[in-house]
């Protein structure tokens, strides 16, 4: 039905696993972006921007049951596509049209945040769809991909930073 790679349960793991790595970036490093959000928000305190990545870990967090539930509703697939968005959306928006820490709260917080909880869910049961047989292992590799994803990021983002950093007159 699927296919000799898409239908291979050892590329649906991988992928789920790379899936995790690439959400775990904000989660992960939002320490290492708050001088550059203090720099550009001078007059706003610490705690409004902290509030940035409170909010992230709330929506990341608490709808997650729901995600579950619309899952079993509407399938993996779909639920990944409107996970991805969110992220996509919360990524690109924040970046690009937010200009105020509301804003981030937005972008970052709620659209970002509900994206990368339903992106960790969905790969979860993924694995456990594909790995009947050895579901622990499978839901584990997935969500070590997610705490792993720092590990392999921190350093190349931290020295992007620090790149541009020098780059800003």
């Amino acid at each position: 039905m699927y296919g000799p790679i898409i239908g291979n349960r050892w590329i649906q793991l991988i992928a789920g696993v790379v899936s995790m790595i690439v959400i775990s970036n904000f989660q992960y490093a939002f320490t290492l972006f708050t001088p550059g959000l203090k720099a550009q928000f001078p007059n706003v305190p610490y705690a409004d921007i902290a509030m940035i990545y409170t909010l992230f870990i709330l929506f990341e967090t608490w709808p997650v049951p729901l995600a579950g539930y619309l899952i079993d509703k509407f399938g993996i697939r779909k639920l990944m596509l409107v996970g991805a968005s969110g992220i996509f959306l919360g990524w690109v928006l924040g970046g690009t049209i937010a200009k105020t820490v509301f804003g981030l709260y937005i972008c970052y917080g709620l659209l970002a945040g509900t994206g990368a909880g339903i992106i960790y869910i969905a790969t979860v049961a993924n694995a456990v769809k594909w790995f009947p047989d050895r579901r622990g292992l499978a839901a584990g590799l997935t969500a070590a991909g997610f705490g792993g994803g720092s590990a392999l990021t921190l350093i190349p983002i931290s020295a992007t930073i620090k790149t541009m950093a020098g780059m800003v007159p």
